[in-house]
């Protein structure tokens, strides 16, 4: 169930202990919140986790609609300043929290390694995660074994079907948001089209592959006393946070066996098992564990949700109705 909660870094610096502190409102597995997580724990600041269940369309309700009209997590609230989206969240968390011992996570501005981060956080970002995590989901045969049960990809592929039936009953509910909700309906058809459409998936894919090549130009180019670096410095950056949420989305989906088959990208194997280390993405990856948390880990920009009624319409089509509804929320 959706709630607030504390999560707390183990050195938890001054910068971050004046005000009302940082809330943030976002779903334990969403890829861009994820990135917002792995940031807060890197630079080792407090914050309070707000749980948006996508799963039952919270973030369709009045209430987070008037935090952000786009019905998207991650969303900050740092007082009374509100903050969406990952990327602008990020920077704002570097620009406003990095004094003193806060670790920061650019390098020097106008230094060539952070015109290199800037380079390849942006070729990171712009990977069309959105249409290849579901087009693997629904084409299964474009990728390798998943890490997603069966009852989980029924529910992801099931959930689709349901949606068009809610945003109408939703537009009926709230006439205030109609528009909103009418945006959400025309993206969510375009989604579906592209994700049920395999030369569209592998285009995609073929996206992923290449700034999976530039990563791997990149690290090859440490040489010498540039050998333990990260992506672009010495210091972990936001480029790195931006590589290590889609290695890990791909290792998900099962698109590490392809790109990774007879040690292929051998440096990105190597950096990804580093980075696995860092205390930070442990923490990030061990938030909010549990399979119902699983079941809601719907994307913000993906905009996949259902009603309690409409899940059991989906799951029962699926044979899965009963498993869901006996774990406890």
């Amino acid at each position: 169930m959706a709630g607030l909660q504390t999560t707390v870094s183990s050195d938890v610096k001054k910068a971050n202990e004046n005000g009302n502190g940082l809330i943030l409102y976002q779903n334990y597995q969403s890829y861009f919140c994820l990135k917002v997580v792995f940031a807060l724990h890197e630079k080792k600041l407090k914050f309070k986790s707000h749980i948006v269940d996508l799963f039952r369309g919270e973030q369709f309700e009045p209430w987070f609609l008037k935090l952000n009209p786009k019905c998207e997590v991650p969303v900050l609230k740092d007082g009374v300043k509100i903050i969406p989206d990952s990327r602008r969240i990020i920077d704002y968390i570097e620009d406003n929290f990095s004094n003193g011992d806060v670790p920061r996570l650019i390098p020097e501005k106008g230094s060539p390694e952070y015109q290199n981060m800037e380079r390849m956080r942006d070729l990171l970002d712009n990977v069309p995660i959105q249409l290849v995590t579901y087009g693997c989901i629904f084409n299964p045969s474009l990728t390798g074994k998943m890490k997603l049960t069966s009852q989980e990809i029924k529910i992801r592929q099931g959930v689709f079907t349901a949606q068009e039936n809610i945003l109408t009953d939703l537009c009926e509910k709230n006439r205030e948001f109609k528009d909103h909700y009418l945006v959400k309906k025309n993206n969510l058809a375009r989604l579906t089209t592209l994700i049920t459409d395999e030369n569209e998936v592998e285009k995609g894919i073929l996206d992923v592959e290449y700034a999976l090549n530039e990563v791997e130009k990149a690290l090859v180019s440490h040489e010498g006393d540039k050998k333990k670096w990260w992506l672009c410095s010495e210091k972990f950056t936001i480029a790195d946070i931006s590589l290590c949420i889609l290695l890990t989305r791909l290792q998900m989906l099962g698109l590490t066996d392809k790109f990774f088959k007879d040690n292929n990208l051998p440096n990105i194997q190597d950096y990804f098992k580093r980075a696995q280390q860092r205390d930070s993405f442990k923490k990030t990856m061990n938030q909010g564990d549990g399979i119902v948390n699983k079941f809601s880990s719907l994307d913000t920009k993906e905009q996949v949700f259902v009603t309690v009624g409409s899940v059991a319409i989906v799951l029962a089509a699926a044979g899965i109705a009963t498993f869901l509804i006996t774990r406890n929320k």
